[in-house]
């Protein structure tokens, strides 16, 4: 145990010869699941926490109906369709506040069929669990897309071994356990995508045999087509309505 630990902190340091132990060490792609599984809930317990304290505790209106005004007070400042608005839709937006608020009060009081507590931790749990599925989802999904750009600009894996290499993206996320704390725990979770980014560059290049250059092209390709793509269909979309309209 404590000589993977060993391999997994020189990958952060971008040690090629660590990436090469984690390659040889046997079944590398349920290594990279439970790599990401592991990290993923390391990370998250304390915002497991802190949305178990929120579900389990009755909800305080008054918070409630003062982040739904900053949420208009935002919109309005921010968007200058809003900041022109008549003063009548304006008595109407505020009206809504005092709609929503009570709304939440008389559904906050229904009584289910678990306790509160018991409720609110499956809640919690649940968005727990579910954020390590999106980040295994996201792992199979993005990694096929750059192992395709990988081949097509020179490289050559086998897609098992390809993801359980890149899975070692996700050790710099341990410093999202930090984000809960105030401004710098938001700057160290920052530090740790940034530096996963780099680690998963790295890891594309080791597994590869691809240069630093293509390895960040093949990266990157995916996503920058995904951008284009949502772009082109939005205008389409667009130009669409404007024609039935």
């Amino acid at each position: 145990m404590s000589a993977m630990l060993n391999t997994l902190l020189r990958t952060v340091i971008l040690d090629d010869s660590a990436y090469q132990e984690w390659r040889e060490r046997p079944n590398l792609f349920q290594r990279g699941i439970v790599l990401i599984a592991i990290v993923i809930l390391i990370a998250g317990l304390i915002v497991f926490a802190v949305n178990l304290v929120n579900l389990v505790r009755a909800p305080n209106l008054d918070k409630i109906e003062a982040e739904i005004r900053q949420g208009f007070e935002m919109s309005t400042r921010f968007n200058p369709a809003m900041q022109n608005m008549p003063p009548e839709v304006q008595e109407m937006m505020d009206g809504m506040v005092e709609v929503i608020v009570p709304m939440v009060s008389d559904l906050s009081q229904i009584e289910a069929p678990l306790p509160r507590g018991i409720s609110g931790f499956f809640q919690a749990a649940g968005a727990y669990l579910t954020r390590v599925l999106a980040a295994l989802g996201g792992w199979l999904f993005y990694g096929a897309l750059v192992l395709i750009a990988a081949n097509l600009l020179g490289g050559s894996a086998k897609l098992p071994d390809f993801l359980g290499t890149v899975a070692l993206y996700i050790v710099p996320g341990l410093l999202a356990v930090l984000r809960p704390i105030p401004c710098l725990g938001g700057l160290l979770a920052l530090v740790g995508t940034i530096w996963s980014i780099v680690v998963y560059v790295k890891a594309v290049s080791i597994a590869t045999d691809l240069d630093a250059g293509r390895s960040i092209l093949a990266v990157f390709a995916p996503f920058i087509v995904m951008v284009l793509l949502g772009v082109l269909l939005s205008v389409m979309a667009v130009a669409w309505l404007a024609i039935v309209l």
